[in-house]
């Protein structure tokens, strides 16, 4: 198994010289969804679908409580998940609110064990029959 990838020209257009190249871009295969996942992992074990469905909406619900309530969450294998934050900017100390706080963005750092897991990939070139393009809405 290989990951996808396609050619994707850079352009330097701020240098007196411009620089020309190219770089990797993956090309997914489109997104694997909870039933496609839970079938597949049942039939490597004894639980049925039902069983991993319930567990993945278990964790889904145990680690928003856990993030709401200030912590990281690590999920031996995968990673860990955190949450970042944002607010304005005030003058004073203060002035800063704790509702005036928003969560900006939810964070995952991958495990050693998974990034290690990914350094073996292959990848393969993309062709353009492979890629599998977005149809274009008629607006």
């Amino acid at each position: 198994m290989s990951i996808p990838y396609k050619l994707t020209e850079v352009k330097d257009n701020i240098s007196d010289q411009p620089k020309r190249g190219y770089y990797a871009k993956v090309v997914t295969r489109g997104t694997i969804d909870t039933l496609t996942l839970c079938k597949d992992i049942s039939r490597t074990c004894t639980l049925t679908v039902a069983d991993l469905r319930a567990a993945i909406e278990a964790i889904s619900e145990s680690l928003t409580m856990y993030l709401k309530d200030g912590y990281n969450v690590y999920i031996d294998g995968l990673g860990t998940f955190s949450i970042s934050a944002e607010s304005k900017r005030v003058e004073a100390e203060e002035d800063l609110k704790g509702q005036s706080v928003k969560v900006k963005n939810i964070n995952f750092r991958s495990s050693v064990r998974l990034k290690n897991e990914m350094a073996e990939s292959t990848f393969e070139r993309a062709s353009e029959q492979r890629i599998v393009k977005q149809p274009k809405r008629k607006d």
